[in-house]
C-alpha cells in the first residue's frame, strides 16, 4: 500500500500457529476495499502457518454534488460524482427578470469553486430584477428603482444617487 492511501499493521515474523490480526487504514479520502486474496475483513485475523504476502486495496472515495433552484428563476450545472479531492465549478445561470443572488451556504461566488470532501448538496438562490425605467419627474430627470429599492437619478448622462453623490 502507498503511503499517501493508508497503512497496515500486523506485518512480520510470527511462530508456527500465532494468531495475528492484519488492519488496513485508509488515508483521509481512501476507503478499505479488499485484501490482495479477496478477503473484505478488516481489521482481519489469520492464524500463522505459512509465509504469506497479502496486499490491500485502498481506493480513492467518491461523493455526490447535487446543485438545484427554481428553474423559474434560472439553471445550474456542476451535479455529479466526484473523486475526494476534485475540483468542482458550480454555475447559475438566471433566466430573464432574475438574477443569482447566492448559492444556499451563503456563497455569492459564480462560478464557484469546491474542492470535493463530501457529499454535497446546494441550491442556487436568484432574486427578482426590480426596474422602473423611465420615470419622468417635474425637473425632467429620468429615475430608475435598481435591486433592493435602491433609487438612481439619471440625468445630463450621469448616474446620481438620491442624496447627489455622482455614482
Amino acid at each position: 500500500v502507498s503511503a499517501e492511501n493508508g497503512t497496515v499493521t500486523g506485518a512480520g515474523e510470527y511462530n508456527h500457529g500465532t494468531e495475528v490480526t492484519l488492519n488496513a487504514t485508509p488515508a483521509e479520502g481512501y476507503h478499505f476495499v479488499k485484501w490482495s486474496d479477496g478477503n473484505t475483513d478488516n481489521p482481519r485475523t489469520i492464524i500463522v502457518t505459512e509465509d504469506i504476502t497479502l496486499g490491500v486495496e485502498l481506493e480513492l472515495m467518491t461523493y455526490i454534488v447535487t446543485v438545484s433552484c427554481n428553474e423559474i428563476h434560472g439553471v445550474v450545472s456542476g451535479s455529479g460524482t466526484y473523486k475526494y479531492g476534485e475540483t468542482v465549478v458550480l454555475t447559475a445561470t438566471a433566466n430573464d427578470g432574475y438574477e443569482f443572488a447566492q448559492w444556499s451556504d451563503g456563497t455569492t461566488d459564480n462560478p464557484y469553486s469546491i474542492i470535493v470532501q463530501k457529499d454535497l448538496t446546494l441550491e442556487a438562490q436568484f432574486v427578482p430584477v426590480t426596474a422602473v425605467n423611465n420615470i419622468e419627474t417635474k425637473e425632467n430627470q429620468s429615475i430608475k428603482m435598481i435591486r433592493n429599492g435602491q433609487l438612481l437619478i439619471l440625468r445630463d448622462g450621469k448616474t446620481y444617487s438620491v442624496m447627489g453623490q455622482e455614482m
